[in-house]
């Protein structure tokens, strides 16, 4: 895992530094996240949760590949939650995450700027986290791959590493 991790990195700066003259460029981003939590409760039954939008805010860099197609890793801030509608009383989760998508974009030409649609895998680390009970009280969450036996029963625990995939459409004006 490792060995495949440096690679990877090891490619993406020399791909980088190759595509950097020809016209590599950096840009800010932000805007709406729909997702929702998956996973299994304590008792290795499936969650049934309610999609709750959360937001990123980052920053990117977008690689040409090929004519109209970039390659866009990016570094983000993102927040997503989920509601449990079926629990006494009403759970809602929020969490936070630094991620890092690694997308590829297809931008065509349209009147003063481009369409973008993009898609691609990212990969997640959490950095924060709490569970907010019907009646406004808090309890963070806790990040572990493994719970003990000895853990305490009332903690909430996720594990701290995310990987799923995105898409995304939009679009860039460049008005003089």
């Amino acid at each position: 895992m490792k060995t495949r991790l440096f690679s990877f990195m090891l490619i993406l700066i020399l791909s980088t530094s190759f595509a950097v003259s020809q016209k590599t460029s950096f840009g800010i981003l932000g805007g709406i996240n729909l997702q929702n939590l998956n996973g299994k409760d304590n008792n290795g039954s499936k969650l049934e949760l309610a999609l709750t939008p959360g937001f990123h805010a980052g920053v990117n860099i977008q690689i040409p590949v090929a004519p109209e197609f970039y390659f866009q890793p990016g570094l983000l801030f993102t927040t997503k939650g989920a509601k449990d509608n079926n629990a006494s009383p009403d759970l809602k989760y929020r969490l936070c995450y630094l991620e890092l998508p690694l997308n590829i974009v297809y931008k065509g030409l349209l009147g003063k700027g481009h369409v973008m649609i993009g898609f691609g895998p990212y990969l997640g680390y959490a950095i924060g986290g709490k569970v907010i009970f019907e009646n406004d009280v808090t309890q963070d969450i806790e990040f572990t791959n493994v719970v003990e036996a000895t853990a305490p029963e009332l903690a909430t625990y996720f594990k701290a590493f995310d990987t799923g995939a995105n898409i995304f459409a939009g679009f860039e004006n460049y008005s003089s």
